[in-house]
This record gives structure tokens, sequence and C-alpha cells, in this order.
């Protein structure tokens, strides 16, 4: 369940309430008695916890000049303006204020339309939300922008523990070239997508080409020959739609550009996970993944930035510099450092053991995958998921003679 808050004339609280659920069924919303209220709630909330819906407001600060506020505080998970009847130049001016979305409750209404149009604040289209189908597996695809963040061992455990979980999973390694997500199994190869036909994507050879790299856990991709990754690259939507359509849960491993296929990847991905390990300039590696993604029609809301190897001892911080334009709204995660035994572990094919419960990255991992379910209304109904999903979101700060909880 997300987490909204919203401020708009008492007559438009029924309108704007339906049409936040309409973009986010599993939306907890709040109502502020006042624009005031709203803004220090803004100023004060956790960065990426809160998203926050401005609707029509007919006395005091104008709504998109509240919404701009929110914005530029810096801490919303995403900020929508629900206007009566948006203009194109509203739209432009809330594009410039980083607004991330903008509703247009003028269709809102049974009234006076047959629908909700959502556009977001830039005038283009809004990308296609997997979720919108709900026969569709839950889709989360790992970036970084860069090479060694840690992006192929998150995916990998993520796989498997959601098939511990009892979802059928299905990991997608589309770093065609070389990606090795086969070796954290102790495979020797993954399923290769070279040797799918050039003319149709067929189930049937898809089914044969995945291979079975963990309990519950289907691989597919690379390619065996490396030379043969741009041909295979326009065929990379049909295997989405096939792994999409068999499975509950479609992991995808991306390689470290935004090539053609990682593009498609990311325009169908539920949640996009930016990855940073942070060494000097990931965040700015980051932001400009983000903002490529943005161009290719992903809401901001749907992108999540993790922190991999962060201080198990420390809070660490998350929180993008200001500077950073295209990360601020989204929601972050951390993944606690597993020491050399993660490396170790991986280079052994032995990730399922890497992933077992009890230890900080992996109950780190289990906890951020638990959120991204949840926030996608996906949580299994099983009892390790839900506690990963209620266990505290800072990790377990380890002592000389054993563990405790870090205080709230």
């Amino acid at each position: 369940m997300s987490a909204w808050a919203t401020y708009c004339s008492e007559g438009y609280r029924g309108l704007v309430g339906r049409a936040i659920r309409s973009v986010d069924p599993t939306a907890a919303v709040e109502t502020s008695s006042s624009a005031d209220e709203l803004r220090r709630m803004s100023e004060t909330a956790t960065p990426g916890e809160l998203g926050f819906v401005v609707g029509p407001v007919l006395a005091g600060v104008s709504d998109v000049n509240l919404a701009a506020a929110i914005a530029n505080d810096g801490n919303a998970r995403c900020v929508v303006l629900a206007c009566d009847g948006a203009t194109g130049s509203l739209r432009s001016r809330a594009a410039r204020a980083g607004i991330d979305l903008v509703i247009d409750l003028s269709e809102a209404d049974p009234a006076r339309g047959d629908g909700r149009r959502v556009e977001r604040a830039d005038g283009a289209p809004p990308a296609v939300d997997a979720t919108d189908d709900p026969g569709a597996a839950a889709t989360l695809v790992f970036c970084s922008g860069r090479g060694g963040a840690g992006k192929t061992t998150l995916a990998c455990g993520t796989a498997v523990v959601a098939a511990r979980w009892g979802l059928r999973t299905c990991l997608l390694d589309l770093d065609l070239s070389c990606g090795n997500a086969y070796a954290g199994f102790g495979l020797p190869g993954g399923g290769d997508l070279a040797a799918l036909d050039a003319d149709e994507v067929s189930p049937e050879v898809l089914s044969r080409l995945a291979v079975s790299a963990a309990p519950g856990v289907s691989l597919l991709g690379p390619c065996g020959r490396p030379e043969l990754a741009e041909l295979v690259a326009p065929r990379v939507g049909g295997v989405l739609s096939w792994a999409r359509g068999g499975h509950d849960l479609v992991v995808v491993d991306t390689s470290t550009t935004f090539t053609d296929a990682v593009a498609q990847a990311v325009q169908l991905a539920d949640r996009l996970v930016l990855v940073t390990d942070g060494r000097a300039g990931s965040i700015g590696s980051l932001a400009r993944m983000s903002g490529l993604a943005v161009r290719l029609g992903v809401a901001r809301a749907r992108i999540a930035r993790l922190e991999n190897r962060s201080d198990p001892r420390g809070r660490g911080s998350v929180a993008p510099a200001r500077s950073e334009v295209g990360l601020e709204a989204a929601r972050a995660y951390r993944v606690v450092d597993g020491g050399d035994e993660v490396d170790e572990l991986l280079s052994a094919g032995r990730v399922g053991e890497l992933c077992e419960p009890g230890y900080p990255f992996s109950d780190s991992l289990s906890a951020t995958l638990a959120q991204l379910l949840a926030e996608l209304g996906r949580l299994p109904d099983c009892a390790e998921a839900r506690r990963a999903y209620e266990s505290p979101r800072q990790p377990r700060r380890w002592a000389l003679f054993g563990s405790r909880r870090e205080a709230s």
C-alpha cells in the first residue's frame, strides 16, 4: 500500500480521491486541512515516502504554485497536479516546475466525460503500466548506468527470494552481449536468445530455451554469441510478453547502457530499480539514466533508487544531491554490504545460499523486494514475505557478541 497526502477545496475531495485511486489502486490517502499543513508534511517527510496530490484550490495559494513548492522541497515520491481543465500552457509550466503528473478532472467526472485522462506534465502520453493488466506478471528492471554496481547480484538474488516465496519467476538477462547471470547459479550458460526464429517469437521455442536456474526460477539470456546481440534486440518485446504472460514475476538484468533491448524492458517495467553503490559519480550516472527513462515515457513514480553495499553499521543516506534532477521523487531502498562472502558465493555459483534468511545482505534484499511487491499489490501470502514487509526499513546493526535492532 502506497501513502499519499492531498489537499484541495472541499467540493473536489471525492473527485480527487477517485482520481488518485485510479492512478494507484493501492493508495492510502490522507487529506490535509489546509495548504500550509500539506506543505509542512512535504518539508518534514522522509524522502520517497509520500506522494502528494494538489487538487483545485479556490482560495489562497494557487494549486500549481503549491504543487511546484512541494516538488521543490525534494522529499516527495511523486507530485501530482489535479486540475479542472488543464491547458497546454499549464502542463508546460508544471513540467518546468518538476511536477510529475497532471490529471484533468474535467474528464474524471462522469457528468462531464467518459473517463479520466492522465498526462505527463510535459504533455507526452503516459507510459504503459504493466499493472494495468491484472494477468501480467509484475516486472522489475535493474539498471545502473555503470559497471560494478552489483545489479546482476541483486537481480539474481531477487529472483531466488521471490521463488522461495512461491512466485513463478523469470530472470531475463538483457546484457545480450556480455551478460553472465547464469554464473551465479553455477550454470555453463543461459537460455540462448540468439536461437530464436528471426521472424517469430514462438512461446514453444522460448519454453524450450528457458533454463531452470533454481527451484521456481527460469533463466533466459544472454546470447550465446555476443555478435548476434543486435539481431536479437528486435525480438525482446516478444520475449517480455511471453515472460509476463507465463510467470508471476519477471526480473530483468541489463547492460550498463540503454540498448534497444534494455529500452523495451524499461518501458514495460512496473518498477525501474536504479542501482548505486555510493562510489563517486554514481548518483550523477543514475540521474542521467533516470532522465533518459522519463524521456522514454516512464513515470517518475515507477522509478526506485537502491543503494547497494550500504554500510550495515550505519543508517547511510540514499538521498540524491539536490542538483540531480529526476531522482528526487523516487522511493529509496538500501541493501547492506555482505562483505567478501557475497563475491565468493556468487563466483562459486551459490546465489541460493547467499540469499538464505538470517544474514544482513539477504534480509535487506528481501525487505526491499517485499516493499516493491506490496506497492504493486503483488506481495505473496506467505509468512516469510510478510515478515520481510513488516521488518524495519533500516537493517540490523551488528554488535561484537550478536545483533540488535537499531532504535527508531
